[in-house]
């Protein structure tokens, strides 16, 4: 009974004053280290986030430049070839415009576009990261964009295996720059490889103005903290 009492009056004696104020020293400083440690991660992610919009902003300034380029090119080549398309159907074409148009037929080209930021983001799991949800399906949207005009490009690509080249080593010497029959330029089929190719051209350009179309907006729609704006936006 004594030592019981004993007890008591040592619990009575301590300083609960004193514990409360530790555990709440002990509180804080683990909720310091909590919040600090969350911060530290938040700011991280907004580095990240930034880092990747302005890989972003690069490769889709790579793009742009690349697809006015390109569709310069197309227009100029469709400028050029229509007055033949139309004195191929008329069947006026002479031997000398035949054989400069397969010249022009005979090369190929496409874009390589710039894509490696998404698919560095996409497959370490980290789209997410970009906080603006409209943001990140403008990204995601675009990139659907590359993927349709590739397959445009692959198609053009096949086709122009497949048939213009076909044509081009049946009936064309390229050592001597002319046709081996001139009388091939009256037939339907140097007419549907040159008409074909002609549509292909037309279909590509129509592709990259739309893709074009799409970069810009998407452009505008970076944040300017990115700092693409002051170099590139006066060059639309």
């Amino acid at each position: 009974m004594a030592e019981s009492k004993k007890k008591i009056q040592s619990y009575l004696g301590y300083s609960w004053k004193k514990l409360f104020f530790e555990l709440i020293v002990v509180f804080l400083g683990v909720m310091a280290a909590f919040l600090l440690n969350n911060w530290q991660i938040e700011r991280h992610e907004d580095e990240l986030e930034q880092k990747y919009l302005r890989d972003f902003s690069q490769d889709l300034n790579d793009n742009i430049t690349m697809l006015k380029e390109s569709i310069k090119a197309d227009s100029n080549w469709i400028a050029r070839v229509k007055p033949e398309l139309i004195s191929i159907r008329e069947g006026t074409i002479s031997v000398d415009s035949a054989n400069a148009l397969i010249k022009k037929i005979v090369f190929f080209s496409r874009i390589d576009f710039k894509t490696g930021t998404y698919k560095n983001i996409t497959n370490s799991g980290k789209l997410n990261i970009i906080k603006n949800f409209i943001l990140r399906k403008e990204i995601v949207d675009y990139h659907i964009s590359i993927s349709e005009t590739k397959f445009i490009n692959d198609y053009f690509y096949k086709y122009f295996n497949d048939f213009v080249m076909h044509f081009i080593f049946s009936n064309f010497s390229i050592l001597k720059g002319k046709m081996n029959n001139p009388e091939i330029r009256k037939t339907n089929y140097f007419a549907n490889v040159v008409a074909g190719y002609f549509s292909m051209i037309q279909q590509r350009k129509t592709a990259y103005e739309g893709l074009l179309a799409k970069s810009y907006k998407l452009r505008d729609k970076l944040p300017i903290t990115v700092g693409y704006h002051s170099s590139t936006k006066g060059n639309n």
